[in-house]
């Protein structure tokens, strides 16, 4: 950490501002002033201002207008990430809205929570679960990409750069958090669904599965609270059943809101079949409760397996304001 500072101080940054800006490179390449002033613990006003001069001097970051008075920050510039040893980090590319409220949230639960031992790259993730619990590569999430014009695969893990850390780094054995961050109502629920079974094959190797739901003004933690339990409970696995489930609710609500741009040809015909499977009172009533974000349908048995992990569930709540992203809250 100390030579990558240095270097990042070489562009005439102090210090406070490039342990920040290493901060903000790794877990989510784009800032708040107010995120700078809390890590620099400063006033609203000149010392901010002086280090967005600094980063528009050296053509290191852009500008976004959030609202009358609000910008937020992207760094983009190769020399940052290569100052910190991570050239090709694809937190300098530009992105969604949905996205960047993520890594902003990311970035909020980060400087509130300085003590823990975070593993921000996919490089310190794989060599914590390979080399220090001994847990084989093949089950760590990953996601293959083909070269384009080329049948040359690619295999990335922790795409979701969601934060890891670490609660007691005194312990022989590390004790490790999951988290998921979810950037409001704009963030599907299937796509916790989905997160919970990608990670299934890692989790099937922690004793405990301690799972932190981060997030600012989303009511879907009780929903995800609930699908946790059950997938905990069913041995670590999705019943595909659960998909097509919360995949008909989202194309009913879609449709019943005059979305229609969301149900294309081949969604409106999985939405009529779905019609006629999912019909009575019993799913008028799950339905209902999945838009509150409080589904409390009774989760599965156990598969048989004769271990099954315990899990923990615990939420966050990132109190600062996000009303500058309109409908994403």
């Amino acid at each position: 950490m100390t030579d990558c500072v240095q270097d990042l101080k070489l562009f005439g940054y102090s210090e406070t501002e490039a342990r920040f800006l290493r901060l903000v490179a790794l877990h989510s390449g784009v800032f708040l002033a107010r995120q700078f002033n809390l890590f620099a613990r400063a006033k609203i006003g000149y010392r901010v201002d002086a280090f967005v001069k600094k980063l528009k001097s050296n053509c290191h970051c852009h500008t976004y207008r959030l609202g009358k008075n609000v910008a937020m920050f992207h760094l983009h510039s190769k020399a940052i990430y290569r100052a910190i040893g991570h050239e090709n980090l694809r937190h300098r590319r530009s992105h969604q809205a949905g996205y960047v409220k993520t890594k902003l949230l990311t970035l909020d639960f980060v400087l509130q929570n300085p003590t823990l031992r975070y593993f921000p790259t996919e490089e310190e993730k794989v060599e914590l679960f390979t080399t220090v619990l001994n847990v084989p590569l093949s089950d760590l999430p990953v996601k293959a990409y083909m070269t384009p014009n080329s049948k040359t695969e690619t295999r990335r893990y922790f795409v979701d750069k969601h934060p890891l850390f670490l609660s007691d780094v005194s312990s022989p054995r590390p004790v490790v958090h999951f988290s998921y961050v979810d950037a409001g109502p704009s963030t599907a629920r299937l796509d916790f669904v989905n997160h919970l079974r990608r990670y299934g094959p890692l989790f099937s190797r922690m004793p405990v599965i301690r799972m932190v739901y981060i997030y600012e003004c989303s009511s879907k933690w009780k929903w995800a609270e609930q699908q946790f339990t059950n997938f905990v409970r069913s041995g670590l696995e999705v019943r595909n059943s659960d998909l097509d489930l919360v995949k008909y609710f989202q194309l009913r609500e879609a449709w019943e809101l005059k979305q229609y741009e969301r149900v294309g040809s081949t969604e409106l015909l999985f939405l009529n079949h779905a019609r006629k499977k999912y019909t009575g009172a019993q799913y008028n009533e799950l339905y209902s409760d999945w838009k509150r974000g409080d589904r409390t349908r009774p989760g599965p048995k156990s598969n048989g397996r004769d271990n099954v992990a315990e899990g923990v569930f615990t939420t966050y709540k990132i109190a600062d304001p996000y009303g500058m992203f309109g409908e994403l809250d």
